[in-house]
């Protein structure tokens, strides 16, 4: 892999203003995907395959935890690096969002420098893995 590839990234956030953040911090990366619910984050993965998914913890309906499951549960979606974001770092999110299948767990707010090295690095670790 070249380090200068594009990386697909699908920002998953019921907030707008969550997106907008997450969306400045990592759009220099590559290509941007959004979605405002689990539903549609689940949709989106499996149309136009990201390489990162940001996935808000707490989402009505579906929220991160349970769309976490269903990436991993769909061959299609498995392989995925999912970054968990979330205003709440308890050990017990942290340990139900990794026990889930995420690769990483960020808590909110972000700092940008932070999430861009988080995100090239498992881009490249799910690149190596194909």
């Amino acid at each position: 892999m070249v380090m200068t590839d594009p990386i697909r990234i699908l920002i998953v956030d019921d907030e707008p203003a969550n997106i907008q953040i997450l969306h400045a911090a990592v759009s220099i990366l590559g290509p941007v995907q959004f979605a405002r619910s689990g539903e549609q984050a689940l949709k989106l993965a499996t149309a136009n395959p990201p390489d990162v998914v940001l996935l808000d913890v707490v989402m009505p309906d579906l929220d991160g935890f349970a769309v976490t499951r269903a990436l991993r549960a769909d061959p299609a979606t498995a392989g995925m690096m999912v970054v968990l974001v979330s205003g709440s770092a308890a050990d017990a999110d942290v340990e139900r969002g990794l026990e889930c299948g995420a690769d990483d767990f960020i808590a909110k707010p972000v700092a940008p420098a932070l999430i861009r090295q988080r995100v090239r690095l498992l881009a490249e670790l799910a690149r190596r893995r194909r």
